[in-house]
């Protein structure tokens, strides 16, 4: 979506409601209240799992190279996968949130079930679907948009099952479906609202209570999870509920004690089988998983005898699938996932052995002879698979479908916690950022028009650092020895259309950092001394057709890092004090025919890293304070003709690594936080005639390495994780719409009780413009009157507004004595923080204690970590961290020893409590 507007020349009538969906970008800011300026992100773009180096635009792609092993869609964590392809369908239901001050994302999807409608019910911790407010659950039809049941839960969905028109939740939650609910409710299929029946699933004070598992059978609801008291009744962990008014049964298998709880439950005519973290269940000592009498609750003597906790449960025909962190279960080695024979409990010799750092599965669906499984594990059934596989029900080898989970932002591993089967649609779950990426090592190209990866796949070894394409042929340095199919040391020429190396073979011994092409040379630069065979110190001109070096030996005492090709000139920056047999201190004009340093002498005092050339100005970025005869910090633009520095001075406090001069606009990125009189951190947009910055501020969470500019798009490339308030790492295509055709809207910031809008005209004076308003309630209706403020900004601010609501505003502007429309946007008010405990990010986790979690204000509260005594382990006060969503590093890992512990927040007396894992 495009922020901006023009003039439409009719008069839309009253009542009309044209909603503008706004892109993800804009909904992390409405949800933060930071301001996102004349952007947007392209939500389409594939992303990286780690940083890019160098970008370029050519022919309808986009070729990247850096320091990465995947490119992936954002599909957020929720997906509807082809179950014979494993291809992941659209639209994505994009799930989203909660972030935090940086936008990182920690949505989790932990619960999903068919609605038998071609659609589905989603549960877990976020907060938007698709751009539609929905916390906690969702409901998304056949063709994967959001519908408008919205129960609305304060806290977490841990479990969901259908029976009839009812939806049984579990979770963490006290508020759901407009009613006061602990943990656990029914809700109507229909409408979303809760029913009558309240089991109230509670612990003793303070310790808070969670449901994990649900099963229907018949006229009784079987639960599971960590508590105490439910339907009315004292039962430990484990109950059934009548379905009708939601009271505990006599059933009562009484787990003791509880090392975790009842994570998993599945019925079978007679018999209920039960798994979790436990020693003794039904009144027989039984580890972790077990099968209890229907009847009577008693157990079996069906006991498998898994040696760590068991997550998940699946059957099909004689067989218990069990899922979890055990390494033994029914007497035999297994790691992670198993089959039991269901008359006897011993293992069969199915066996796919989950591996990898983190061997854990979380999630089983059967389909015929497909059993599907979801968890860590990063190898399964025989084959490399991230997160998610399809194993053969006979052999236990995985299956071609490979829909490869990959990592979210700063989470440490990704985990699939859902996974359910309906028809020709596998769909997962999880805490992932995206599922159905591709494998590319360091190089890529990205189709425009889609934003998906191509075929294309040089597979370097190593780093890319730079870029360069013409033509049929892609040119790349850095500090890779093999790429495209082929052994080549730090530079190399590649088919463009198939990716394999071509004979162009310059052979560099050392790195090569930047690269140029004119006509038949390729001008590379970097921390060689050797490039064709022959001695070249650092910078060499290469022949296009054979890669021999040509006789231009320039012969640089230090790094080159930039590389700018003009009339005649091939203007160099770097490390460098001597070049082209002259003294040239880190920048110089080079004569492109001999290589011999021409009398442009800018004489910067420290490194320059960037150079861009448009007419009669040479842009130059680096570490310097002095250059042209100048005090420029950072950035500076210097006549190509006499090296002296104009009066252009943006004046960055910090590196600029990257400079693009696109028209009236410079764009620069590096590592600054300041530049052109704004604060604009690592990427900013100048003025090309006075230096200013401009409202456009892309906001990165980390540095911006490359820059590539097409039309009105920004192609950015870095180490950052989120760009934009939008999740994307590693590479992100932004619209720059800071030259407005008339009218465009700047901003839209939304908090409880607020809403402030800025337009930006071109008539900076004088102009006046009516505000309209359109709720779901009232039609169009005037809420003010604007005028522009000198600079050519429309101010509104609305404080009648209802947090939860939707507004719609537009201006009305008279043109030729009537009134036009124009300046739509639709914003959703958010509502005020609440207290909300989400968990562990990731959990299981082996990495940092990350716990995300929500304050409505800054009065005093703790977040605790305690061990199943009930022990104090850790603490931090978090109080501080005042109102709305958070994301907390509580600890390292290697301070606390593997296992299931619990996750305390107490404010003004109440607590909240999740379980956390802590594994190894």
């Amino acid at each position: 979506m495009v922020l901006s507007s023009v003039i439409r020349r009719r008069k839309p009538p009253l009542g009309c409601r044209r909603v503008v969906r706004l892109s993800w970008a804009l909904l992390f800011v409405l949800a933060k209240t930071h301001t996102a300026l004349a952007q947007t992100v392209d939500p389409a773009l594939w992303v990286t799992d780690g940083a890019v180096n160098s970008v370029v635009h050519y022919a309808g792609t986009i070729y990247i190279g850096g320091s990465f092993n995947h490119v992936q869609p954002i599909t957020g964590s929720a997906v509807a996968l082809d179950a014979s392809t494993g291809a992941a369908r659209q639209p994505y239901p994009e799930v989203i949130g909660p972030a935090n001050s940086v936008a990182v994302v920690t949505a989790s999807v932990s619960a999903v079930v068919p609605d038998g409608s071609g659609g589905w019910y989603i549960g877990g911790s976020f907060t938007s679907v698709r751009g539609q407010a929905r916390r906690g659950l969702a409901q998304l039809d056949a063709d994967g948009n959001v519908t408008s049941w919205n129960p609305d839960v304060n806290g977490t969905v841990s479990a969901l099952a259908l029976s009839g028109g009812t939806i049984f939740a579990g979770g963490s939650f006290t508020s759901i479906g407009g009613q006061a609910r602990n943990n656990i409710a029914a809700l109507e299929a229909a409408t979303g609202a809760a029913t009558s029946w309240n089991p109230n699933a509670s612990g003793p004070d303070p310790y808070g209570a969670s449901v994990y598992a649900l099963a229907v059978s018949g006229a009784t609801v079987y639960v599971g999870g960590d508590f105490k008291y439910i339907g009315g009744q004292p039962r430990n962990s484990i109950a059934a509920l009548d379905a009708a008014t939601g009271a505990a049964t006599s059933w009562n298998p009484d787990l003791r004690p509880s090392n975790g709880g009842v994570l998993a439950l599945m019925v079978n005519g007679s018999t209920v089988y039960a798994g979790g973290g436990f020693d003794s269940i039904g009144r027989q000592p039984r580890n972790n998983i077990a099968a209890l009498d229907a009847a009577t609750g008693v157990a079996t003597a069906w006991n498998p005898n898994a040696t760590r906790l068991v997550y998940t449960l699946a059957m099909s025909g004689g067989t218990v699938y069990a899922g979890g962190l055990m390494d033994s279960i029914g007497g035999q080695a297994r790691t992670g996932v198993a089959a039991l024979d269901a008359a006897t409990g011993v293992a069969t010799s199915w066996n796919p052995n989950a591996s990898g750092n983190y061997q854990y599965v979380i999630t089983l669906a059967v389909s015929g002879s497909t059993i599907y499984v979801g968890g860590g594990f990063t190898g399964i059934g025989g084959q490399p698979r991230k997160q998610i596989a399809a194993l053969d029900a006979t052999t236990g080898a995985a299956t071609g479908w490979d829909p490869n989970a990959t990592l979210g932002p700063y989470l440490s591993a990704p985990t699939v916690l859902a996974l359910a089967v309906s028809g020709g649609t596998v769909y997962a779950g999880g805490t992932f950022l995206s599922i159905g990426g591709r494998t590319r090592n360091n190089i890529a190209a990205l189709d425009v028009a889609s934003g998906a990866a191509t075929s294309w796949d040089p597979d370097a070894n190593g780093d890319i650092l730079a870029l360069s394409v013409v033509g049929g042929t892609v040119y790349a340095g850095g500090d890779f020895t093999s790429i495209g199919g082929q052994p080549r040391n730090h530079i190399a020429a590649l088919d463009a259309a198939n990716g394999t190396a071509t004979s162009w073979n310059p052979d560099a011994n050392g790195g090569v950092v930047v690269l140029a092409v004119s006509g038949s040379t390729v001008y590379a630069g970097g921390s060689f001394t050797d490039i064709g065979g022959h001695p070249r110190s650092r910078i060499a001109a290469l022949d296009a057709a054979t890669g021999a070096p040509t006789d231009w030996n320039p012969d640089a005492n230090g790094i080159v890092r930039a590389l700018a090709v003009g009339e005649g000139t091939v203007y160099v920056g770097g490390g460098f004090n001597s070049i082209g047999r002259q003294p040239r201190s880190f920048i110089a004009g080079l004569d492109a025919a001999t290589g011999a340093a021409t009398s442009w002498d800018p004489n910067a005092n420290n490194v320059v890293l960037a150079l861009a050339v448009s007419g009669g100005t040479a842009y130059a970025g680096g570490h310097f304070t002095s250059i042209g005869g100048q005090n420029r910090n950072s950035i500076a633009a210097v006549d190509a003709a006499t090296g002296v520095a104009t009066n252009w001075n943006p004046n960055a406090d910090g590196a600029v690594r990257t400079i693009v001069a696109s028209g009236n606009t410079v764009y620069a990125s590096g590592a600054f936080g300041h530049i052109g009189g704004q604060r604009r951190f690592s990427i900013a947009a100048l003025d090309a005639a006075t230096g200013t910055a401009t409202i456009w501020d892309a906001k990165p969470n980390n540095y911006v390495n490359t820059l590539a500019v097409s039309g009105s798009t920004v192609y950015a490339g870095g180490n950052f994780r989120s760009i934009g308030g939008l999740p994307h790492s590693g590479i992100a295509a932004m619209t720059d719409d800071t030259t407005p055709t008339l009218l465009s809207l700047v901003s839209a910031q939304a908090e409880p009780g607020r809403v402030r809008l800025t337009w930006f005209a071109e008539d900076k004076h004088g102009l006046t413009a009516t505000v309209y308003r359109h709720t779901v309630k009232e039609v169009w209706g005037v809420v003010g009157e604007i005028s522009t403020d000198g600079t050519g900004r429309l101010v509104f601010e609305d404080t009648r507004v209802i947090p939860g609501e939707r507004y719609g505003y537009r201006l009305g502007i008279l043109v030729h004595g009537s009134e036009e429309f124009l300046g739509e946007t639709w914003v959703d008010v958010p509502r005020a923080p609440e207290f909300a405990l989400a968990g562990l990010r990731p959990n299981p986790t082996s990495s940092a204690l990350v716990v995300a979690l929500s304050l409505p204000d800054a009065a005093p509260a703790r977040l605790e970590l305690l061990d199943l005594a009930g022990r104090r382990m850790l603490v931090r006060d978090v109080g501080a961290l005042g109102g709305g969503s958070h994301v907390v590093a509580l600890a390292e890992p290697r301070r606390i020893a593997p296992g299931l512990y619990l996750l305390r927040l107490v404010r003004d007396g109440r607590a909240l409590m999740v379980r956390a894992i802590v594994v190894r």
